[in-house]
């Protein structure tokens, strides 16, 4: 009896010492793993990086966007008080007004409502031309009309995005565009190009005006004219414009695309260590 107790006991002692000769090679393995892992390839760096790269990603999507929906312009070194020119009339379907104060004008124009648009239209009279035939010769004759929204001069002062240019490619005060290259109608006497303008829903609360860009064959603007008798206002959309739709659609699906790629990268890092 008493052999049996000391077997049992030196077995026991044997399987204590083989239990925590394993715990002992577990922790050297975990210290060695440990020391062994560079900093770049932990988990916290991963994650980390991953979540730099989705915010990068996202912020470059939203300014994209924000850029390529935003109003295009014209890049032309033309100055246009050099293509001013008063027999090039501009009229549009607003009703008269010369004030520049929110509420004076009886034309509002709102995004998403029955008021939310306006016809503008140029006319070219048919002897305009003579006094540009000197300096331009054969491309003395416009051919087509850009027409595009301008801000009134008192919502311009202390806002330098909205800054007014005399070269018509660096021109912001007039950087929204209601049509581009609209063709005239062909004929001998006076020939009219016509747009139909419906505001965005990202327009600030304004007071506006048209302004209209006679071009030739080669697509210099060779005349130009605006209707400042014609101001009219547009009210601030209040609902969820489609740039930040867009954005936040695109932002979503690439965040999404981010974590599902990074699961799928440690997985199979995982996976090649086993």
């Amino acid at each position: 009896e008493r052999r049996g107790r000391r077997t049992k006991s030196n077995a026991q002692r044997r399987d204590t010492d083989v239990t925590r000769g394993r715990e002992r090679a577990q922790r050297v393995r975990e210290s060695k793993a440990t020391m062994a892992t560079p900093w770049y390839k932990s988990d916290a760096f991963k994650v980390s990086m991953l979540a730099v790269v989705g915010v990068a990603v996202m912020m470059s999507i939203a300014m994209s966007l924000a850029f390529t929906l935003g109003a295009p312009k014209p890049f032309s070194p033309i100055l246009y008080t050099s293509i001013i020119t008063p027999s090039f009339t501009v009229e549009s379907t607003a009703k008269p007004c010369s004030s520049q104060e929110l509420g004076a004008c009886p034309t509002v124009l709102e995004y998403g409502t029955s008021l939310d648009s306006l016809t503008v239209s140029a006319t070219v009279p048919a002897n305009l031309t003579e006094g540009l035939e000197e300096s331009l010769g054969a491309y003395a004759t416009p051919t087509a009309v850009t027409f595009q929204v301008c801000y009134a001069d008192a919502f311009v002062e202390g806002r330098p995005w909205r800054a007014p240019k005399d070269a018509i490619g660096r021109d912001k005060q007039c950087g929204i565009s209601a049509c581009k290259s609209v063709p005239l109608q062909e004929g001998t006497g006076a020939r009219t190009a016509t747009c139909d303008y419906t505001v965005g829903d990202d327009l600030g609360t304004a007071v506006y005006y048209f302004r209209a860009l006679g071009e030739n064959d080669k697509g210099d603007y060779v005349v130009g004219n605006t209707a400042k008798d014609q101001y009219f206002q547009i009210n601030t959309y209040n609902g969820r414009t489609t740039s930040i739709i867009a954005g936040v659609v695109a932002c979503s699906v690439f965040a999404w695309g981010i974590l599902i790629g990074g699961l799928i990268y440690e997985y199979v890092m995982v996976k090649k260590q086993e």
